[in-house]
């Protein structure tokens, strides 16, 4: 063998696998610091501060979101809850009716009467006439009232209901 190579591999052999790992952990805190300190100071201060909670975001996509400011942060935030608030309107609204198709056909009433209770029960639930749910609501309304049995009713109809014209 060449004297060249065998001082290459003594080179080699005399640093351990642990001082390779701890100068290459050394090395990788130093770039984070770096990257953490460049990039998101402001979002670190406030975090150390304690004026934002350490939040991780999850997603779906695997599309690059846009940097949002803290304010943009808030306006989702509530629009989240606005959300949450809307499908539990929602939930609440299905019990509702699975109730009153329920005690219709207890109580036998003609499409008339039923239509009546209907519509008052939907008139308790003013934010689901203007929701993007509305469609499912009234489909979900049609498909139980046939498995029910109770006098049919197409989306349409179910759809009037909403209005307040009688």
């Amino acid at each position: 063998m060449n004297c060249r190579t065998i001082k290459e591999r003594r080179m080699f052999t005399q640093i351990s696998w642990t001082d390779y790992l701890l100068a290459v952990s050394i090395l990788l805190i130093i770039y984070y610091l770096f990257v953490g300190v460049r990039y998101f100071s402001s979002d670190l201060k406030d975090l150390l501060a304690g004026k934002r909670k350490p939040t991780l975001k999850t997603s779906g996509f695997t599309q690059h979101e846009p940097l949002q400011n803290d304010d943009s942060e808030n306006i989702s935030v509530t629009t989240d809850e606005e959300a949450n608030d809307e499908f539990t309107e929602v939930e609440h609204l299905i019990e509702k009716m699975k109730t009153v198709i329920t005690d219709a056909l207890d109580k036998q009433l003609v499409k008339e009467e039923f239509r009546q209770y209907l519509r008052l029960v939907l008139k308790e639930f003013p934010s689901v006439k203007t929701s993007a749910l509305r469609p499912s609501v009234n489909e979900l309304i049609v498909s139980e009232c046939e498995k029910q049995g109770i006098v049919a009713f197409n989306e349409e109809e179910v759809d009037e209901l909403w209005s307040d014209k009688r």
